[in-house]
């Protein structure tokens, strides 16, 4: 079933084409939250948010075109949410460092002093916003390749691009972060 044809039945009170939406961003949303939150049962208490805000709005979609950046973004906020509402001191868009960096950097970034721990999760956030502001299609085929694990021909199929397409959006993608990130580096170094 295509988003547009899920959406349809949801609205028609289809119960088991919302456990098909579920089911197609489940990884999504729970990575989205647990990357932010670092807590598997919050993650999972906003995963259940999440498609509960999403079930009550799919009555008003009128474009489902990006549902995928759509359903990022409520994961996103909420998530953020949830880190004001449990720690408002800490709470500052932005994921824990330690945690978001590959196994081999964590040892690094522990034994950290906190002037580089603050650095590193400025960095992130950084990164994080810089995601946030790609052009829409670069946005999504980043979010699919790298965030929920999709190889580049399940994005073709998915998204119906051929794969010349699909890597060309990741490759702009990566060079538009690399640039922006670089320039950010320099201004804070």
């Amino acid at each position: 079933m295509t988003d547009s044809q899920i959406i349809k039945e949801i609205q028609k009170d289809n119960n088991l084409a919302f456990r098909a939406l579920i089911d197609k961003y489940k990884k999504l949303v729970f990575n989205t939250a647990f990357r932010l939150v670092k807590n598997t049962s919050d993650a999972e208490d906003i995963f259940q948010d999440v498609f509960l805000e999403i079930y009550k709005s799919c009555a008003y979609i009128q474009n489902d075109d990006d549902l995928t950046m759509w359903i990022y973004k409520i994961s996103y906020n909420k998530s953020i949410s949830f880190l004001r509402k449990k720690n408002p001191a800490k709470a500052n868009n932005s994921p824990d460092e330690k945690n978001t960096t590959e196994p081999s950097n964590k040892r690094f970034i522990e034994n950290a002093t906190p002037v580089k721990k603050l650095e590193e999760k400025e960095n992130i956030a950084h990164l994080y916003r810089l995601i946030d502001q790609l052009p829409d299609k670069q946005k999504t085929v980043l979010l699919l390749h790298k965030f929920e694990g999709f190889t580049q021909k399940e994005i073709c199929e998915k998204l119906d691009m051929s794969i010349d397409s699909v890597e060309s959006l990741i490759y702009r993608a990566k060079k538009n972060l690399r640039q922006k990130l670089t320039e950010y580096l320099k201004l804070n170094s």
